[in-house]
């Protein structure tokens, strides 16, 4: 039976000197979802081990959440920017069900 939890991952590909802009940008999105989101339950980003990618992980509640975070200001000043920030298209994988044999671990 699927979730209405949505699960993604966006891997972003920085054009070469725009690595800093892009983390920045995403820094500031976070910070918007941690004070704007209540259900987005999952938001956050790391760089690959070579700094030639960025990837950000993310867990909604349900669709609308997702729908409404990429609705937000925010976001969208991001999608207006991506042509300068981008080498290639963001890469987004989604799903909705948890592997039944896997265990979430989560500490903070």
């Amino acid at each position: 039976m699927a979730s209405a939890v949505i699960n993604q991952i966006a891997i972003l590909t920085p054009k070469e000197g725009k690595f800093d802009e892009l983390a920045a940008e995403l820094a500031n999105i976070t910070r918007n979802v941690q004070e704007h989101e209540p259900e987005t339950l999952v938001y956050y980003a790391y760089a690959d081990a070579k700094k030639e990618e960025i990837i950000v992980v993310e867990r909604y509640v349900n669709q609308a959440a997702s729908d409404k975070h990429r609705a937000a200001p925010y976001f969208q000043d991001l999608i207006k920017k991506a042509p300068e920030l981008l080498g290639k298209p963001l890469e987004l994988k989604v799903g909705n069900e948890l592997l039944q044999e896997s265990a979430q671990v989560v500490r903070v």
